[in-house]
């Protein structure tokens, strides 16, 4: 391999001007393949197209339509009714038509005119009822008699303009709200107007409609009522929109934090070089990404921060190191040279472990944290060539025209080089111990890993109190609801009396049992109960079709009778609760033979996710951690290097999940994959400080000064790279989003967890296992031929002046 990196710096001395040239065309041309990437906001980039989940969603909104937009009208509903308000309702209607954008509006107008036509066919339910059921006849005879008899008392013609003939429709005998009406009407102060998009829409499209009903809301005001348009549609739009957009906010500011901490910590010429590798390599990977289709999604738009930190981190250790060999003969041809059969071998290591951590999230059962994983692993590859030749061309070509004046080597009398030291001689007296902490420490912390709670409600993803959130608290209070739960019921005819008394009888069942949590009940056998108040039969489903708006036939049946609609309204529970609720629904329904019933929605949805997050998660960070110590076994070919790379590693995952269980941070979709993160930063670090440290070893160094030595060097562009990462996440945990600011927080704690875990425990352990050549030959032994390309002189770091 020696005579390969050898090769390679020559070719960058030869070819220097060449490569930027090339590096600068490339990343001008993927930049236009950039332009194509697309950004996946289906309920598919949740859970998968070919789940079974997915698939029952897709055949259920494919018939009757996706999420809905519920608008709220506050105020005396019996004056809904007005010539005026009624004309608006109606081009209200008709607008919303016009657009294409809906799969049926259900407004409070559709609802009344449904209700006129229940009353034309009014005695023919009954009729058909008694013939029916004629145990129950004298009921059914009460029922109608007493319809009639305040029928009667209305004044005036039976139409909607008639305040007399509204107050009959609206009311029961009690005076209360009719239960068919229930669904449009909440209370006598609140109306509300049903419209539902249509199903599989991506969610761009989903925030077309819900702007659009707002604005055609406001468009057609009707006297004497507030109105409150909002919806899941307008949740899942803000998150869309916050991802997009917001995203590149804070991947700005991060790019800031790292200038800052560029300029005070790496105080090198050049200094910002660092970042203009991270634009080239960025550029090129989305880049490549938009030419290969892989999409941006909720998870993988939130890589752009982790791949500037992973750029920053290996373009800032190529840097440090020809600069740090610069200083001792000033011939950069030869630096280079010493970076490459040096550090460049280091880097490739560290790149592969991180390119097979990531390839553990293929494993997930979540597509978008799998495309996660495939944009991590493209991006780290991007990375590690474009900081392999673009650096070193760029410094070489640097030298050549305006060479460096004779700069000391850094020393130990600096204070960041010893902060670096301190930590790295921290724990050399205590090896036993700190062995004995760290497993403690990782047996604890992959204990509590199971723990965690996984947050996947998506309104818990935006700020509290945005607007958003706001009217979606605004509807709960005054609708009840803002989310359902659907069931498609399947058969060859669903309107026959069987399936339409058991969807009746089910419906009524699940909100007796489960008052606390379903708000109401909607479908077409369940308007027939509440106007005869017996069980629905087949002679009166299709009088009711008959007589019914097309919006009415579109929402609950569909036009060749082999699907319905059920729709349970729930209240503001947990997304576990939600899953309890469905997983006992689905136990207590057991339809005729031939019917089949399907849980849908985004409520199903979103219990899938969770349960798809949670079972495999911990599994990615044991396959994540098993990939990387096998690509370490076959590198290194021995046995105790592997152990000491992984064990800093392996306290570093612990501690990581002791800090998040402790402080009680969410995981999401996002801070779901820190154990691969993790992971492959904290074996970049600990490869770093190893291959240090056998490199001053083999120049003829001692153990401790080998330790010494190399936390020097290497510090101040370790600090300056771990800084950049934790820095670059810090300001995504500004975010006020707390999808993305636990997301910045968590993998900003890890980063910093593994930099300094790697730093205290690696040089003692080190230092230990050299002493005892039976471990496995881990003792590299004096090496002539490195020793000569470097005079190893102590006196440039104050080794032998008593620092």
């Amino acid at each position: 391999m020696r005579g390969f990196w050898e090769r390679l710096t020559d070719f960058i001395c030869r070819r220097h001007t060449a490569i930027l040239v090339a590096a600068l065309v490339a990343t001008i041309g993927l930049a236009v393949g950039g332009t194509l990437i697309k950004f996946e906001t289906s309920q598919d980039a949740l859970i998968g197209g070919g789940s079974t989940v997915a698939k029952q969603n897709h055949r259920y909104q494919s018939t009757f339509g996706g999420e809905a937009m519920l608008t709220v009208y506050h105020g005396d509903i019996e004056k809904l009714f007005t010539p005026t308000n009624i004309a608006r309702m109606q081009a209200l209607e008709d607008d919303l038509h016009r657009t294409g954008l809906y799969r049926y509006v259900l407004s409070p107008l559709t609802a009344m005119r449904f209700a006129q036509g229940e009353l034309k066919v009014g005695p023919q339910l009954f009729d058909i009822s008694i013939k029916n059921d004629p145990a129950h006849a004298a009921q059914y005879n009460a029922v109608l008699s007493g319809e009639l008899a305040r029928l009667s008392k209305v004044t005036g013609p039976q139409d909607l303009t008639n305040p007399s003939f509204v107050r009959f429709l609206l009311y029961d005998a009690n005076g209360n709200i009719r239960s068919a009406l229930n669904t449009n009407f909440i209370d006598k102060q609140h109306a509300l107007m049903i419209v539902r998009l249509y199903g599989n829409d991506p969610i761009g499209r989903m925030g077309n409609a819900a702007d659009t009903v707002k604005r055609l809301v406001a468009k057609h005001h009707l006297d004497g009522f507030t109105t409150l348009s909002t919806g899941p549609a307008v949740l899942l739009q803000t998150i869309n929109d916050y991802l997009q957009h917001g995203i590149v906010t804070l991947g700005a500011l991060a790019v800031l934090v790292m200038i800052v901490v560029l300029w005070l910590v790496f105080r090198v010429r050049s200094r910002l070089l660092a970042l203009l590798c991270v634009v080239v390599s960025a550029v090129s990977t989305f880049g490549i990404m938009g030419l290969i289709g892989l999409p941006l999604t909720l998870v993988t738009i939130s890589g752009l921060p982790i791949l500037i930190g992973i750029g920053v981190d290996f373009a800032i250790q190529m840097h440090s190191r020809f600069e740090e060999e610069l200083a001792y003969d000033h011939d950069p041809g030869a630096a280079m040279s010493r970076v490459m059969v040096d550090l460049a071998p280091a880097l490739s290591i560290a790149m592969i472990a991180a390119v097979l951590g990531f390839v553990a999230m293929q494993i997930s059962k979540v597509p978008m944290i799998r495309q996660f994983g495939a944009m991590l692993d493209l991006g780290v590859a991007v990375i590690f060539v474009v900081v392999l030749l673009f650096p070193l061309a760029f410094l070489f070509r640097r030298e050549q025209k305006h060479p460096s004046p004779p700069t000391p080597p850094p020393t130990a009398r600096e204070p960041l080089e010893r902060g670096v030291r301190a930590l790295a001689l921290a724990a050399r007296g205590a090896v036993l111990p700190m062995v004995l902490v760290g497993l403690v420490i990782v047996v604890a912390g992959f204990a509590v890993d199971g723990k965690f709670t996984i947050q996947t409600d998506p309104e818990k993803w935006i700020p509290p109190g945005s607007s958003t959130e706001q009217g979606l608290k605004q509807l709960r209070a005054q609708a009840g609801f803002s989310t359902e739960l659907d069931f498609l019921v399947e058969a060859p005819d669903v309107i026959e009396t069987r399936v339409a008394q058991w969807m009746d009888a089910y419906a009524n069942g699940e909100k007796a049992k489960y008052p606390h949590a379903i708000v109401a009940t909607t479908s077409l056998p369940g308007v027939i109960s509440g106007v005869t108040g017996g069980p629905p039969f087949r002679e009166q489903m299709e009088l009711m079709l008959s007589v019914a708006p097309p919006d009415v036939r579109t929402a609950f049946v569909s036009p060749d009778h082999t699907k319905a609609n059920l729709i349970f309204p729930i209240a503001n529970i947990s997304l576990h609760d939600r899953g309890v609720l469905l997983d006992r629904m689905r136990a207590d329904a057991h339809p005729p033979p031939g019917v089949h019933v399907t849980a849908s929605g985004l409520v199903v949805v979103g219990i899938a996710l969770v349960d798809a997050l949670q079972a495999n998660r911990t599994g990615m960070t044991y396959v994540a951690l098993g990939l990387v110590a096998l690509w370490l076994l076959v590198y290194y070919r021995n046995l105790v290097k592997t152990i000491l790379t992984l064990v800093p590693v392996l306290i570093a995952v612990g501690l990581s999940s002791l800090v998040v269980y402790a402080t009680g941070l969410e995981l999401s979709p996002l801070t779901s994959v820190a154990g691969p993160l993790v992971i492959a930063v904290g074996t970049e670090f600990a490869v770093l400080i190893l291959t240090r440290y056998v490199e001053e070893r083999e120049r003829g160094r001692s153990r401790e000064d080998a330790v010494d030595v190399g936390a020097v060097r290497i510090g101040r562009a370790f600090v300056a790279s771990g800084l950049t990462l934790v820095g670059g996440f810090a300001v995504i945990a500004l975010s006020a989003f707390p999808l993305l600011r636990d997301f910045g927080i968590i993998v900003a704690l890890n980063t910093l967890v593994a930099l300094l875990v790697a730093l205290i425990v690696l040089p003692p352990l080190l230092v230990w296992a050299d002493r005892h050549p039976r471990l496995g030959g881990f003792s590299p032994g004096f090496d002539p031929e490195r020793a000569e390309e470097r005079e190893v002189e102590h006196r440039d770091i104050g080794l032998t002046q008593g620092t």
